[in-house]
């Protein structure tokens, strides 16, 4: 836990042990003491709200909670100011040709001033070189498969296939392998919306129930408006216990909106902000109501074919199959749930070299939209949200990027609207985050330096010795309070309670209705795990019984006590 060196808070803390027994408030003076000094001395990071479907899935995290709140916390603080721009020109790369009869020249958006940006003449190999150092410490099941892209004023200019498409053949991954991107499908549902405002049919601002006269009388209060912004107020069916029980057939609008419609708004429409897939799946049927069609086929000749997105849609079949890994750490091919269950809120497939024709057309005014859905789609509603895509200023650029994962799959892209660039990342495992490898990327291609992803060195533990860590911990008091409005109520109630069980010559963490996760000694009574969500467990006090386990990812930190045995 201490790459960096203990606090004054820690070590004032640790100093009060001998190595008797602990006093049983131990983890909960530390925290409170932590928390004291911390509020007087900075400023707390913020932590958006979890993701659901927006973030990938990254299933058979025993830390689930841990790992995706931390990663939407990360990704709220999406880009980094760039520095050390490369004056190299840039190498252009041979790849596929837009399927048009000619290139598209980008209309970017008016905005302030940015430096005129080459990208660097040794790109590809500085890619190469990155993604190339996943699994080097872990192994194989930590590799990345999928396919990394770089855009620049609305031409590919690099686009590079890793891994294989399904692990049991030997298809490698291409720019025209088609990933599902799960709520990626969202910047698509937002511009058939506003494609449709554009034409004159919808407006925005009406309620709910004048597109979708069968809604419950909620649908008065919420507007076109609210669900665009994920504002809504409206429960996302996708943290439904129900929903994460099969749905491997298909099913129908009214399967799904019984899961959500009658639940009570989790705020009033227009005053909070939380991610909804039920909305974006409601705005799949508004289109269907108003253009008298499939939400798939007027996606696909109105919105994707104009872009020249051939290979794209919903209900096409992925090439690549997503995979996950298991409680061995082997990648294993993950459940399908059928693309109904999912429509318009994460129900897509798409390739590298289509991804790159949507963002020359959202660079280019009138032909999917007019410039001013175009603007409006990048400007900021809400905390950081805009329609149907995140945004960011940065530097004096603006940055709009959206992740998105389902079963096994997981996708990230993020356009810089000023200077041009945009990249993407598709994947189909949940062992390695397209979020962290897309923020990399987008340093490689201003010319950043960027580290190889840290991959811990494990350290072997005799039986005996992994035996001392065994025991129930539960979280303490002054963490769940801490904890109160960062983390969902049920994410952390899946901590309350956690088992460290020794299995053979393994140490597992088990938490209710996530799975043991295996736990790798890195010395000093550390451990880390595989997964993306990078997480550390600490066992304390040094030199003493076991008294508490400390888990540390980024700023968030969780302190359970050890239950007394008997």
């Amino acid at each position: 836990m201490h790459d960096e060196p203990r606090t004054d808070a820690e070590r004032r803390a640790l100093a009060a042990f001998t190595a008797a027994e602990p006093p049983a408030d131990f983890a909960d003076r530390v925290l409170a003491a932590d928390l004291a000094e911390r509020r007087g001395t900075e400023s707390r990071a913020p932590f958006g709200r979890l993701l659901g479907l927006g973030a990938p899935r990254l299933a058979g995290l025993a830390v689930a909670a841990v790992a995706v709140a931390v990663a939407t916390a990360a990704a709220a603080g999406w880009m980094p100011e760039w520095t050390g721009l490369s004056r190299h020109a840039p190498k252009i790369i041979p790849a596929e040709p837009p399927r048009d009869a000619a290139p598209v020249a980008a209309a970017l958006p008016e905005g302030p001033p940015v430096p005129e940006l080459a990208l660097p003449a040794d790109l590809e190999a500085r890619v190469d070189a990155y993604i190339g150092a996943f699994g080097r410490n872990y192994g194989d099941a930590f590799k990345f498969h999928g396919v990394v892209g770089v855009v620049k004023d609305g031409e590919l200019v690099l686009t590079r296939g890793y891994g294989r498409a399904d692990l049991r053949r030997d298809g490698p991954n291409t720019a025209t392998t088609r990933f599902k991107i799960g709520s990626l499908t969202q910047t698509f549902t937002a511009a058939a919306i506003l494609q449709l405002r554009d034409r004159g049919l919808v407006d925005l601002d009406a309620p709910v129930r004048k597109y979708i006269p069968d809604y419950p009388a909620t649908g008065n209060r919420i507007t076109l408006r609210h669900l665009l912004t994920h504002t809504s107020g409206i429960p996302s069916y996708t943290d439904a216990a129900v929903f994460l029980v099969g749905h491997t057939r298909p099913v129908t609008t009214a399967d799904v909106r019984a899961i959500f419609q009658d639940l009570p708004l989790e705020f009033a429409p227009g005053t909070d902000f939380d991610l909804s897939n039920s909305g974006y799946f409601l705005l799949g049927q508004v289109v269907e109501n108003v253009a008298r069609q499939p939400f798939a086929d007027y996606l696909t000749h109105n919105v994707l074919a104009p872009a020249g997105m051939k290979d794209s849609g919903i209900g096409l079949t992925p090439g690549a199959l997503g995979h996950e890994f298991d409680e061995d750490e082997v990648l294993v091919p993950a459940a399908q749930r059928h693309f109904s269950a999912y429509g318009s809120a994460a129900g897509m497939v798409s390739t590298a070299a289509d991804l790159a024709r949507w963002d020359r057309a959202l660079r280019t005014p009138g032909l999917v939209l007019s410039q001013k859905s175009l603007d409006e789609m990048t400007t900021v509603a809400r905390g950081e949200y805009g329609i149907g895509w995140f945004v960011r200023k940065d530097g004096g650029d603006t940055i709009a990027w959206h992740p998105g994962g389902v079963e096994g799959y997981n996708a990230t892209i993020a356009r810089f609207l000023g200077d041009g660039v945009t990249v993407f990342v598709l994947a189909n495992t949940e062992a390695v985050d397209t979020r962290a490898v897309a923020y990399d990327l987008a340093q490689i291609a201003h010319g950043a330096e960027v580290q190889p992803p840290q991959e811990h060195t494990e350290v072997r533990l005799s039986v005996a010795e992994l035996a001392r860590y065994s025991g129930n911990y539960v979280l303490t008091e002054t963490t769940q309070q801490a904890m109160k409005g960062l983390i969902e109520a049920d994410e952390l109630g899946a901590l309350q309670q956690v088992r460290v069980l020794r299995i053979d010559d393994r140490l597992f963490m088990r938490v209710p209705e996530h799975g043991d996760k295996w736990m790798h000694y890195m010395g000093d009574d550390r451990f880390f795990f595989k997964d993306p969500s990078a997480t550390l467990a600490e066992f304390g006090p040094p030199g003493a019984p076991v008294a508490h386990l400390t888990l540390q990812q980024g700023e968030l930190r969780f302190i359970l006590k050890r239950e007394r045995d008997g």
